[in-house]
């Protein structure tokens, strides 16, 4: 069997933000995969969708991701091999002139606190040796985001987390990998939708004028999130660049800062 179809049957993944967008579309694909999931969201009723959907493959558990005692009790009582952090707040998408600064810190205040949360648990109790940490984080990151608050400064945040915990791990001779995603706008989920047209209204261009320009005939999907999460899982290359862009086709390595 080769590298690129062999089945996740010993992974044990735990999926933070499993309930919507890409974080629901990694949580099944892994599933389908052979892998042991366990779906982490804050909806009981998407929780109990995301069950019903994953045929038997999916537990799901009902948290906040910015709880700290979860995230310690869940590495010791279900030790993942592999995490994938996706949970985030979604952004109001205005101009910096019509926010509060309440507004303009929600991704700071549940997106960086996750991360943080997360990766400092698995630094202090450690995940099984060879475990995968993949922190989920976006392209705004790299390009600004004028119209989501502080959603890019967040996100950028969220990227030096991983890189710090990324450098303890390798220092306290912890067998752990953490990689960064960093995916593109998209018009397919909840919040890449809001983007999409709030960008394409202040570009003068209907929503899928714009995409088709922005993004050609393969924008980024929750399904196709689940297939670049398998083939990092899958494909030995892929552990070692610390970033990906996360594209609608596939997975591009971004360029060591190291």
């Amino acid at each position: 069997m080769t590298t690129e179809n062999a089945p996740l049957s010993n992974t044990a993944a735990l999926i933070i933000g499993a309930t919507r967008g890409l974080g629901r579309g990694i949580a099944l694909a892994l599933a389908r995969a052979g892998a042991t999931v366990t779906a982490v969201g804050r909806s009981e009723d998407a929780l109990a969708s995301l069950e019903l959907e994953g045929a038997g493959r999916i537990d799901v558990v009902r948290g906040d991701a910015t709880d700290a005692a979860l995230a310690r009790a869940l590495l010791r009582e279900r030790r993942p091999n592999a995490l994938f952090m996706v949970a985030g707040a979604t952004p109001r998408m205005a101009p910096l002139r019509d926010y509060t600064w309440e507004q303009l810190s929600a991704p700071w205040t549940v997106d960086v606190k996750a991360a943080f949360v997360w990766l400092q648990a698995v630094l202090t109790t450690p995940m099984a040796a060879g475990g995968r940490v993949v922190l989920v984080s976006s392209g705004a990151a790299l390009h600004g985001s004028p119209l989501s608050g502080g959603y890019a400064g967040a996100k950028q945040t969220q990227r030096f987390l991983a890189q710090y915990a990324r450098g303890e791990a390798e220092e306290a001779g912890l067998e752990l990998r953490v990689q960064c995603l960093l995916p593109q706008l998209n018009p397919n989920t909840a919040l890449g939708r809001a983007g999409v047209e709030a960008y394409a209204a202040r570009a003068g261009l209907d929503p899928e004028t714009f995409v088709a320009r922005r993004f050609g005939d393969t924008p980024l999907s929750p399904a196709r999130a689940g297939q670049a999460a398998v083939e990092l899982l899958r494909d030995p290359s892929r552990a070692e660049p610390d970033e990906f862009m996360l594209l609608g086709e596939g997975l591009r390595a971004l360029p060591s800062k190291g």
